[in-house]
């Protein structure tokens, strides 16, 4: 008799280097709270411990490969094993060529009986070109006629994907639901024992060090305020491929002193909720968890326009993407005001974005 599994998540790898691992991660902890049989599967072998809370509650499965398309086509003939002796009634994955592949593997009937549930975690037609752009637009034609939901994090990531591809509109059902997030996760981890120096004034970024997230940006605009904030220092949690050159250009602007890029940070919640000021300062996102958690934890916000969304938060001070002037000056205007009255406005709107919603209305959605 075949086993009965209720979600099959699939991820590239176990680091949650970015928000839709975060994103992941949080379902998965709820979903296997709730007398649901989860099975994770990563297309990288191990890199880290950091599901390590949902393994006593879940399967952890990990591909033999270090490199991601080796665990691609792995994950391909998993799932054809995999489906002989278990019935999986929903997928859940928020990375385009993952996306794909199981839509393509229902087309295979395969998962004929699976509900594919499918999140874009990002704007990929204002990301990416050329090459890169063409493979993933094949693997939107190949794969994704056969998805059961499409969820995009907002109205402007679901409008420029059926601007690019209006075939699904007409195939697809396709929804837009607002991130959610685990706000009591949040503060019980932003209360944990921490190495900062609390009298150490700073103001603090998280993420991949990658273009898209502007720390380049960021850095420039903080050397435009250093002297109106003589005591305040910049620090930038994350790792990637863009080290090097930031910390040149930390050199460059004789930031040495000022701003420090201090690498991966597993709880980054209590800088968060030490920091005198929490910036976002990417050039495009889907939509930016980390913004949600900021905004869980600290009062005093300024996030770039990079995604659709971000100018109706109340509270939050923002300014164009790839302006250093604008984010300087919105940075200066954030730390010479009283701020205090956001907490009201950010609670409010972070009540209804909780995990238990978004479940809710993903399985009324993929069921009507």
């Amino acid at each position: 008799m075949k086993k009965n599994i209720d979600w099959f998540i699939t991820l590239p790898n176990d680091r949650l280097d970015g928000g839709a691992e975060h994103f992941l991660m949080n379902l998965t902890d709820y979903l296997s709270n709730t007398d649901n049989k989860c099975t994770v599967y990563f297309l990288q072998s191990k890199k880290s411990d950091r599901w390590k809370i949902v393994e006593d509650r879940c399967r952890l499965i990990y591909s033999p490969f270090n490199n991601y398309f080796l665990g691609y086509f792995a994950l391909f003939i998993f799932i054809i094993n995999y489906s002989r002796n278990h019935n999986i009634k929903n997928t859940l994955s928020s990375q385009t060529l993952i996306n794909a592949l199981f839509g393509f593997l229902k087309r295979l009937g395969i998962l004929k009986r699976t509900k594919i549930i499918v999140r874009e975690s990002n704007s990929i037609f204002h990301l990416l070109n050329g090459s890169k752009l063409f493979r993933y637009k094949m693997a939107y034609q190949l794969g994704y006629s056969k998805v059961d939901l499409l969820i995009c994090q907002t109205e402007f990531m679901k409008n420029q994907l059926i601007d690019a591809l209006p075939w699904m509109k007409k195939k697809l059902k396709i929804t837009v639901m607002d991130n959610p997030i685990n706000i009591d996760h949040v503060k019980a981890n932003s209360a944990k024992k921490h190495n900062i120096n609390e009298n150490c004034e700073f103001i603090i970024a998280a993420g991949r060090l990658v273009p898209a997230k502007g720390f380049d940006i960021l850095i420039s605009s903080f050397k435009e305020i250093e002297d109106q904030f003589p005591h305040l220092e910049l620090w930038i949690l994350g790792e990637g491929k863009e080290r090097e050159s930031l910390q040149k250009l930390i050199n460059d602007l004789d930031l040495n002193n000022r701003v420090k890029l201090k690498g991966y940070v597993n709880n980054p919640f209590p800088y968060f909720k030490l920091a005198k000021l929490c910036v976002l300062s990417s050039r495009i996102e889907g939509f930016p968890n980390v913004l949600l958690q900021m905004m869980t934890l600290n009062t005093n916000v300024v996030s770039t326009l990079s995604a659709g969304g971000i100018d109706k938060i109340k509270g939050v001070y923002t300014c164009q993407t790839e302006n250093i002037g604008e984010l300087a000056l919105a940075m200066g205007k954030c730390l010479n005001s009283d701020n205090s009255n956001n907490r009201r406005e950010f609670d409010g709107f972070l009540e209804d974005r909780t995990v238990k919603n978004f479940v809710d209305v993903i399985i009324e959605k993929v069921n009507s």
